[in-house]
């Protein structure tokens, strides 16, 4: 049975023998990829999706959700509903999976990811993906997790779309996730409001370069790109050891070095050498106090994946229920 024709039997009920046979419950699970974004000066604007996953697993029809599901899934499910130009059936939403909360790899858009998807899913795909990244965006209130996250791979993100390209396998991503959280909100909240000229030229020199040396796969011109000199500078105060961390990612190999999304994690890019690099940082952040764990992950280039399948049906005998 396709999703669409599970979807469309959740809403009617047939003749069965012996008893009224109503449609079992539907189940979509998503595998959404963390993500990691800003790349330095690219902010708001470039992601990658990562080998490092949540599940959000959807059941709709079936016995009526324990309770009212997470704000963050209500508002995902309730811009569906209006985009898609219907409302949703109720469903269960449960969330697992290895992507830190508040650590700057999009766990928000994990959640919100995956309940679009998912429900895009059940009902057989009436939006495009980039429908989807779009009504993410707008939860999100920017385009770079959502984007990477839907799409796989390296995006680029506009408000009014993206530019996608998938990313090498030699590429690795080294990332240390502190013990210690950082949150968008306040991330945002020490954005300087202005920036120099000079300041300004130095990031869209460099975005444009990384942007470029990327699609192209010309990794090796990535070194030396990823300063910034607008949002890092304020965020990073509250991280011991930044500098020295850095210095120690780049002596060991490291092509790039920057703050992952809003924080706290330190990304750095390598290119065949991310033991190295993974073993200096995570030396020199203990040295400097900073507590947390060092991960290697290379690129998701598929993108947020879904699973449907139709569970078993209840089938009603004179006010019984069985399974059939």
């Amino acid at each position: 049975m396709t999703p669409f024709a599970v979807a469309t039997a959740l809403m009617d009920s047939l003749s069965g023998r012996g008893g009224e046979e109503q449609a079992g419950p539907v189940e979509c699970r998503v595998r959404v990829p963390a993500t990691t974004t800003n790349f330095g000066p690219g902010f708001d604007t470039f992601g990658a999706a990562l080998r490092l996953y949540n599940w959000i697993v959807l059941r709709v029809g079936g016995s009526e959700p324990a309770g009212p599901p997470h704000p963050m899934v209500q508002e995902a499910a309730a811009a569906y509903a209006r985009a898609a130009g219907s409302s949703s059936p109720p469903f269960e939403c449960t969330i697992s999976g290895d992507v830190p909360c508040a650590r700057g790899l999009g766990s928000s858009a994990t959640v919100r990811a995956g309940v679009l998807v998912g429900l895009n899913e059940v009902r057989g795909r009436p939006l495009s993906r980039e429908q989807l990244v779009a009504l993410g965006s707008e939860l999100e209130g920017h385009p770079d997790n959502v984007a990477a996250a839907i799409l796989g791979g390296f995006t680029i993100s506009t408000g009014g779309g993206q530019t996608r390209v998938p990313l090498g396998s030699r590429l690795e991503f080294v990332a240390f996730v502190p013990e210690m959280e950082m949150e968008t909100k306040w991330a945002r909240s020490v954005l300087p409001q202005a920036v120099s000229l000079p300041d300004a030229v130095w990031n869209l020199q460099r975005a444009a370069r990384i942007a470029a040396a990327i699609c192209l796969r010309r990794y090796e011109e990535l070194r030396g790109l990823f300063e910034d000199r607008w949002h890092e500078p304020a965020r990073v105060e509250r991280i011991p050891g930044w500098e020295q961390i850095k210095k120690s990612a780049y002596e060991a190999g490291a092509l790039g070095f920057y703050l992952s999304g809003a924080g706290s994690t330190l990304m750095a890019l390598a290119d065949g050498r991310g033991a190295e690099v993974a073993e200096a940082m995570t030396r020199v952040a203990s040295s400097a106090g900073l507590t947390g764990s060092c991960l290697q992950v290379k690129a998701e280039n598929r993108g947020a994946k879904a699973w449907v399948r139709h569970l078993p049906r209840r089938v009603v005998h004179g006010g019984r229920k069985h399974v059939s």
